[in-house]
């Protein structure tokens, strides 16, 4: 059997043999039934969406007859359901702007059927009012139950597919100006601190897929499906992490602080590079990654606006400190070898953040005249 992809939507209504020919089918295309197994859940997620909006669709056929000038049509009873529906329909059109495109095409889907239907039985051709119409033997009456079923299977193919185009070809597009920062939870919960200048894009309906045009710092959340940052020049593919990248003048730097990610040159073939915390990797336009180097992630992602310490000692982390804050700060010699894990912003007091080190350790801190001193409790 071919594959006959218009049939796969409705391949319960196939004859058997047919059916089985498709089973195997996807047996033997893995990727063509996990795209079907994803067209069956976007399907459930917008039908529900419609049916909350419009619980009888058959109501969005009465309002695009009457549209279309084809009122007459309709009998008095479905007239006046139409007229009690229409706040409620007016308000899903607003909620759901691609049933007003649907509308239009179940006007001009009439004219295509009045055309064929004059085409094929010219002695009935010109459809008439309701209160007009004669019953006829069903024996000799067009397949009208046929012909019902394949106009509602378009309409609510025009219709999901309309709306995934809305949620899935719309795409966002969050820019951050020079010297600015901005930090935004996306729908799977993971964070991006996105340090200006630069831009990232990404699709309405989130697919766990960033494009990154300059740099950020980026906390994604676990899951099963990865999630890809792509700039430029490289592609970063993690499962849970915390990593900084920065695209600028032709060239990607990942610095990792938590997990684990994988780093591609974008179009390049071959395996990536795969990063441990505290390493990075650089990779330039059209390249392969340069080999991961261990770094100190404080400065190494100084850019961010964030001290982020990754275990590093309390020791060095002080240091770290005193010369970014022009400050003397020094440790008692029992604390100096503790590993601190935590992130700060920059613009946050110093003595806010030795005091949550302090606390951190069940130490306290120390003013003196030309600087402070962290000490232990007792």
């Amino acid at each position: 059997m071919a594959a006959d992809f218009d049939a796969l939507p409705f391949r319960e209504e196939l004859p058997p043999e047919e059916q089985a020919a498709l089973q195997a089918l996807l047996r033997r295309e893995p990727a063509l039934a996990r795209a079907l197994r994803h067209w069956e859940a976007l399907q459930a997620h917008l039908r529900e969406r419609v049916e909350a909006a419009v619980p009888d669709r058959r109501l969005l056929v009465l309002y695009a007859l009457v549209r279309s000038g084809r009122e007459a049509l309709l009998t008095p009873e479905e007239r006046a359901e139409l007229e009690a529906a229409r706040p409620a329909l007016e308000r899903a059109l607003q909620a759901l702007p691609g049933l007003e495109t649907v509308a239009e095409d179940i006007a001009a889907a009439c004219v295509d059927f009045e055309e064929a239907w004059a085409a094929h039985f010219p002695a009935t051709s010109g459809l008439r009012p309701a209160a007009e119409r004669r019953p006829r033997p069903l024996h000799r009456r067009p397949a009208y139950r046929w012909v019902v079923r394949v106009a509602l299977s378009g309409v609510v193919l025009a219709l999901v597919g309309i709306l995934w185009w809305q949620q899935t070809g719309q795409r966002v597009e969050w820019a951050v100006a020079d010297g600015a920062v901005e930090v935004r939870t996306l729908a799977d919960g993971s964070t991006v601190r996105l340090v200006g200048p630069a831009v990232l894009r990404y699709a309405v309906r989130f697919d766990r897929k960033v494009e990154l045009e300059g740099q950020a710092f980026l906390e994604v959340q676990p899951n099963t499906r990865p999630f890809v940052v792509e700039t430029p020049e490289a592609v970063v593919t993690v499962l849970g992490t915390r990593f900084g990248v920065r695209s600028a003048r032709g060239r990607t730097e990942v610095v990792l602080v938590e997990g684990r990610v994988a780093l591609s040159g974008k179009g390049r073939t071959g395996a990536p590079v795969v990063l441990t915390p505290g390493q990075r990797s650089l990779v330039a336009a059209g390249q392969t990654p340069e080999p991961p180097e261990p770094v100190r992630v404080p400065e190494a992602l100084r850019w961010t606006g964030l001290h982020i310490f990754d275990g590093m000692p309390l020791g060095e982390i002080v240091r770290y400190l005193s010369d970014f804050y022009g400050v003397s700060i020094t440790v008692d010699a029992s604390l100096a070898e503790e590993p601190i894990v935590g992130t700060f912003a920059q613009d946050q007091p110093l003595p806010e953040i030795l005091q949550a080190l302090a606390a951190t350790l069940g130490a306290r801190v120390e003013q003196l005249p030309d600087g402070y001193r962290l000490i232990p409790i007792g």
